[in-house]
C-alpha cells in the first residue's frame, strides 16, 4: 500500500512519531538527548500497532495531505478506532435528518453535539501540543532528570489547555443530556443540564435503560461525576493549577520494548476535586497556621504527583467515554441520519 499521507502521531507524555513514507519514520525525542531516532514501520496500515509494540500509548494523529501552510492537519483522537471523529460526523447527519423533517429543536441540539465533539477532540490535540512544548523546553534546558518537579513558562499553558478541555467536555455532557430529555416521550419539563436532570430524578427515578445508565455513570465516584467535579472546581472555586497545592510538571522516563529509554512529562491533576471545591468554598482551605502558602511551601508532593492522574491521559480517556455515550444516545434519534447530498439546480451545472 502506498503512503497515503504524512502522519504525526501524538504519544502520551509529549512524545511524537513522524511518519513520512516507508523509509522515513522518526521517534521524537528518540532518546534522552532530545534528538530524533529512526524507527521501522512495516507498512502504512501498521503504524499504530508498530507504535504500540514499542510500548507507547497513542493519543491521536495529525494527517497531512497537503501543504501545512495552506490547511490545518486532519486531527483524529485515537481510542476505539476513530470514534470521536465518527461521532462528530454521524451527529451532523442526524442534524441534517432533523432539518429535512423540519424539527428545528432537534436540528440545533444535534448540530451543537456534533460541533462540541469536534471541539473536545481538538482540545485534546491542544493539550498534547502543550505537552510537547513542555517536554522540548525541559530537554533544551539541559537539566532533565527523572522524577523532577518543575515549573516554567510552559507549565501554566499545559494546565490552561487541560482546564479548557474539562469545561468543554462538560458542555458536551450537558448537550447530550438535553438531547436525551428532548427525545423522551415523557420529557415535558425542559431539562438542559446534568444537575437539573439528577434533581428531577430525586422524585422520579428513571426506568428506561438510557436513563438508568446516565444515573449510574453520574453517581458519586463514577467517571461522569468526577469529570463534573473538576469542572465545578474550575468554574466555582479556583484555576486548576492552583486550586489546591500548586501543581508542577513532573519528568519521567519510559523504557521501550527495545530497551531504549525515552523522556516524557506528566502534568498531574489534583486529587478529589469535589472535596477541594468544598474546602475552598467553606474557607477551610485557608486555615493555614503554619503559613505554608506564604512561605511558598504549598507545592504538590512528589509522592502525590507520581500517583495522581495525568492531565492528557485523563482527557483522552474522558473523550473516549463521552464518545461511546454519544454513540449510544444516537440510537434514540427520532429521525434517520441523512448524508447531505448536493443537487445542482437544473441547467446550472456545466461540464467542460
Amino acid at each position: 500500500m502506498e503512503w497515503l499521507s504524512v502522519r504525526e502521531v501524538h504519544i502520551s507524555g509529549g512524545i511524537r512519531v513522524l511518519s513520512y513514507d516507508r523509509s522515513c519514520n522518526f521517534l521524537y525525542p528518540g532518546d534522552m538527548t532530545g534528538e530524533k531516532t529512526t524507527i521501522e514501520i512495516q507498512k502504512y496500515s501498521s503504524l499504530f500497532s508498530d507504535i504500540k509494540n514499542l510500548g507507547l500509548e497513542v493519543i491521536g494523529c495529525d494527517f497531512f495531505t497537503g501543504s501545512h501552510s495552506e490547511a490545518p492537519p486532519e486531527w483524529r483522537s485515537k481510542s476505539s478506532g476513530w470514534l470521536t471523529w465518527d461521532q462528530g460526523r454521524d451527529w451532523s447527519f442526524i442534524a441534517h435528518g432533523a432539518f429535512i423533517k423540519g424539527d428545528s429543536k432537534l436540528y440545533d441540539i444535534a448540530t451543537r453535539i456534533s460541533h462540541q465533539l469536534r471541539g473536545c477532540e481538538w482540545r485534546v490535540r491542544q493539550l498534547s501540543e502543550s505537552y510537547m512544548d513542555q517536554l522540548n523546553a525541559k530537554l533544551k534546558s539541559g537539566d532533565f532528570k527523572s522524577d523532577q518537579r518543575f515549573l516554567d513558562g510552559f507549565t501554566g499553558l499545559c494546565y490552561l489547555a487541560a482546564q479548557t478541555f474539562l469545561v468543554d467536555a462538560c458542555t458536551l455532557r450537558d448537550y447530550l443530556i438535553e438531547f436525551y430529555w428532548h427525545v423522551k416521550p415523557t420529557g415535558a419539563k425542559n431539562i438542559t443540564s446534568i444537575g437539573s436532570l439528577l434533581k428531577h430524578w430525586e422524585k422520579t427515578p428513571p426506568l428506561d435503560p438510557h436513563g438508568v445508565k446516565i444515573q449510574e455513570i453520574s453517581s458519586q465516584g463514577n467517571w461522569l461525576d468526577i469529570l463534573g467535579s473538576y469542572r465545578n472546581l474550575i468554574i466555582h472555586a479556583a484555576p486548576l493549577a492552583t486550586a489546591g497545592a500548586t501543581l508542577y510538571a513532573i519528568t519521567g522516563t519510559v523504557q521501550l520494548s527495545n530497551s531504549v529509554y525515552l523522556p516524557f512529562v506528566k502534568l498531574p491533576l489534583p486529587s478529589d476535586p469535589g472535596k477541594l471545591k468544598a474546602d475552598r468554598t467553606s474557607g477551610k482551605h485557608f486555615d493555614d497556621p503554619s503559613l505554608r502558602r506564604a512561605r511558598f511551601h504549598n507545592i504538590i508532593g512528589s509522592t502525590e504527583a507520581v500517583s495522581a492522574l495525568d492531565s492528557l491521559t485523563y482527557a483522552n480517556s474522558c473523550l473516549e467515554k463521552l464518545s461511546i455515550w454519544a454513540a449510544s444516545l444516537a440510537e434514540l434519534s427520532p429521525v434517520e441520519a441523512e448524508i447531505p447530498v448536493i443537487v445542482p439546480i437544473a441547467g446550472s451545472l456545466k461540464i467542460t
